[in-house]
C-alpha cells in the first residue's frame, strides 16, 4: 500500500535507520509543512493517548447530532486525499484526522506507538465525538487494518465497518502475500536518488525523514497497486509520518533490512464477533483487489460484502471517487430507501 505501508520492511527501515549525512537542514519547515503543535492556526484537538497529550490535526463535517463516521487514512499519508468522504456529511457527522505522528499531527516517540495505543487513539476520538454512541468506521489500507483491529477488540462500539483495501489482517496473510504486492527494484533511479539523499540530508530531524518518505510515496513502482504502474495516479498528501512507519515496521516483526521479512501480528482475532455486515471495497487493478479480499478477508467476518471498483487501483478514491462514494452509500444505513 503506497499509503498503506506494505513495503516498509524493504525500504523505509533501511532508509530511515541509516545515519550517513553531511549537511543538516536547519531552516524550519523547508521541506514539509509544520505540524499542529508548531502551527496553532491548524484545526486541531489535544488527544491523550499512551500517557502523552499530543496535538492532533482534525477536520469535522456535518450535524453534531448525526451518526458519526470516523475516517482512518493509511500509512505514508494523511487524511488529505480522503477529504472526499465529507460528501457523506449530508447524513452523517464525518471526522477526519491525521493519526498521531502522521500528516500534520504532532510527532510521537516509539513508546507511544503500539497496537494498544492505536486502539486507544480510535477509542479517544470516538469518545470525543460520539460519547455513549456507536460509530461507523471507514478505513483505507493500513487505516482499514486499524479499523478492523478496533472492531475485533470492541465490536460493541462499532455500528458499521467499511474497509477500503486492507492489507493482510494478520502476519500469516501478510507473509504469504508480501511478494505478490511488493516489487522493490534496488537499481531503480528513484530508489537510488533516495539513497543518494543520505549524503545530503540528515535523517535525524522529522522534517528530513518525512521528506524522504514523501519521495517513496511519489515513486509508486515498489508496489503492484496501479492500472498503469509507470504512471500512478496523483496522491495528495501533506506530510507522511516517516518515524511512525519505521516503528510500525518493527512492531509488525519485519526484522528490518532487505532480507526475507517475517511478520508477527494479528488484527483479525475477534472479527467474527462483529455481527453487522462489513463492506470491503477493492479496485480491479490492485494486488489487494477483489480476488485478494475474497480469499483472505471475507472469511474472517461473520458477514461481509465485497464491492468492486472497476478500472481503479489502491488509490481508488482519487481515481474513482464517485464510484467509491456510491458503493459506500449503498451500504450505509442512513442512505437506505
Amino acid at each position: 500500500m503506497v499509503n498503506g505501508g506494505l513495503r516498509i520492511a524493504a525500504v523505509l527501515l533501511a532508509l530511515i535507520a541509516s545515519a550517513a549525512s553531511c549537511i543538516a537542514v536547519t531552516e524550519p519547515h523547508a521541506l514539509v509543512p509544520a505540524t499542529a503543535d508548531q502551527d496553532p492556526a491548524l484545526p486541531q484537538i489535544r488527544l491523550r493517548v499512551a500517557g502523552h497529550s499530543r496535538a492532533v490535526h482534525v477536520e469535522t463535517y456535518g450535524d453534531e447530532a448525526a451518526p458519526v463516521i470516523l475516517v482512518l487514512h493509511g500509512s505514508l499519508g494523511d487524511f488529505r486525499a480522503l477529504r472526499m468522504m465529507k460528501a457523506l456529511a449530508d447524513r452523517y457527522r464525518v471526522i477526519l484526522w491525521d493519526q498521531r505522528g502522521n500528516g500534520l499531527s504532532e510527532r510521537i516517540s516509539a513508546d507511544e506507538y503500539t497496537w494498544d495505543s492505536v486502539v486507544e487513539e480510535i477509542d479517544a476520538i470516538a469518545f470525543r465525538y460520539a460519547p455513549g454512541r456507536k460509530v461507523t468506521l471507514i478505513g483505507h489500507s493500513f487505516g482499514a487494518m486499524y479499523a478492523a483491529l478496533f472492531t475485533a477488540r470492541h465490536p460493541e462500539r462499532v455500528e458499521q465497518l467499511v474497509l477500503l483495501e486492507p492489507g493482510g489482517l494478520n502476519g500469516r496473510i501478510f507473509q504469504e502475500t508480501f511478494d505478490s504486492v511488493i516489487s522493490v527494484d534496488l537499481l531503480d533511479p528513484a530508489m537510488n536518488a533516495m539513497f543518494w539523499q543520505n549524503e545530503l540530508l540528515s535523517p535525524g530531524a522529522h522534517e528530513t525523514m518525512d521528506h524522504r518518505a514523501l519521495m517513496i510515496l511519489l515513486n509508486g513502482q515498489q508496489t503492484n497497486y496501479f492500472c498503469d504502474p509507470d504512471h500512478p495516479p496523483a496522491y495528495p498528501v501533506w506530510r507522511p509520518g516517516a518515524y511512525v512507519e519505521y516503528v510500525r515496521g518493527l512492531r509488525m516483526g519485519t526484522g528490518g533490512g532487505f532480507g526475507t521479512p517475517h511478520f508477527d501480528f494479528d488484527f483479525s482475532t475477534g472479527l467474527e464477533r462483529f455481527e453487522a455486515k462489513t463492506l470491503i471495497v477493492a479496485g480491479t487493478c490492485s494486488a489487494l483487489g477483489p480476488d485478494f479480499q475474497r480469499r483472505y478477508h471475507v472469511p474472517l467476518f461473520a458477514r461481509a460484502e465485497l464491492a468492486t471498483i472497476e478500472g481503479a487501483g489502491h488509490r481508488m478514491f482519487v481515481e474513482k471517487p464517485d464510484a467509491v462514494l456510491s458503493a459506500v452509500r449503498s451500504y450505509l444505513r442512513q442512505y437506505a430507501p
